[in-house]
């Protein structure tokens, strides 16, 4: 019995009947430390310092339930000091849910912009409120880093 009401709660808190979900105060993460304030330019150094992330433009401002477009600047970095813009990057994005344990079924699409290092991630669905973290892995060559840009979407 148990087990089936862990399984019910938690289908009703992640919108189990079928995408849609009711306002809830567990959701509002307007408050929240853990997430970014957003701004135009929000910059994140990477992980492990090999490079530097920046969201250049986010669609809606700021990301909002539903899905999002953002374009990233990826940048060199070495010893904490940001250098030129980085194209050819491979990268992995990925929106996850840390309160719900959960991301979004839609794959972020990553394309290269005509500015160099500049790469549009379309669609980074956002479907349900709550605090949101979109991981970039970004890959060039030998060289691998990450950064996490964290986002409250309101009910």
């Amino acid at each position: 019995m148990r087990i089936g009401f862990v399984f019910v709660a938690c289908v009703a808190a992640c919108g189990g009947n079928g995408g849609t979900t009711t306002p809830d105060a567990a959701d509002d993460c307007t408050n929240d430390s853990r997430a970014d304030t957003f701004h135009v330019g929000l910059d994140k150094p990477g992980a492990a310092g090999n490079m530097d992330f920046v969201l250049m433009t986010a669609q809606p401002a700021p990301p909002a339930r539903g899905d999002n477009t953002w374009v990233v600047e990826i940048n060199a970095m070495a010893n904490g000091v940001v250098g030129s813009p980085m194209a050819g990057v491979q990268m992995a994005v990925t929106p996850f849910m840390p309160d719900h344990q959960h991301g979004t079924p839609i794959p972020v699409v990553i394309t290269a912009m005509p500015t160099a290092g500049q790469y549009q991630l379309s669609p980074v669905n956002l479907w349900m409120p709550g605090l949101w973290q979109t991981t970039i892995q970004a890959q060039s060559g030998s060289t691998t880093d990450m950064a996490v840009f964290s986002f409250c979407v309101p009910n």
